[in-house]
């Protein structure tokens, strides 16, 4: 399995453990797997699910079998609060994500154990001036904020890294 792929799978695997996975994702990342020829039950069964209705705790279930099967042990809360953080930030910067859900999912720094928990106050600050002033739909200025918290984010967490 190449890094690409195990990072996705920790991300997801993170995600299960500190909120649920996403649905959607895991289940093309069982796809992914099995392209990538790592074919076990657990990997067939979640490829088997549908995309689109797979329930999130069936999800974290199906997940959890996945990384049980390969023997990858569940992440420290500060590895996945890192690794959900990353992805999110990443998702913010290729506008995959609305940057009205972006800004709610990195409540993430602030959770137990994280390495980013410093930066909850200028999430939170994002957050208010989203609903509060903009009633839930960001304008440029706080998509540029966004981005460049985000960037933030990812210059901290390759710091960290490379220490």
């Amino acid at each position: 399995m190449d890094d690409e792929l195990l990072r996705r799978l920790r991300t997801e695997q993170a995600r299960a453990l500190l909120y649920d996975a996403d649905p959607h994702h895991a289940v093309m990342l069982g796809c992914d797997l099995l392209v990538a020829g790592v074919d076990g039950d657990a990997v067939v069964a979640l490829a088997a699910e549908s995309a689109r209705t797979l329930p999130a705790h069936d999800a974290n279930r199906r997940l959890g079998a996945v990384t049980a099967e390969l023997g990858l042990p569940e992440p420290e809360l500060p590895t996945a609060v890192a690794l959900i953080a990353a992805d999110t930030c990443e998702r913010i910067l290729d506008h995959s994500i609305p940057a009205e859900v972006g800004t709610h999912c990195l409540y993430v720094v602030g959770h137990e154990g994280s390495p980013l928990d410093d930066l909850l106050p200028t999430v939170a600050a994002l957050a208010a001036h989203l609903e509060d002033d903009l009633g839930g739909r960001a304008d440029d200025d706080l998509q540029t904020r966004l981005a460049a918290l985000a960037r933030t984010i990812l210059n901290r967490l390759t710091a960290g890294n490379s220490a």
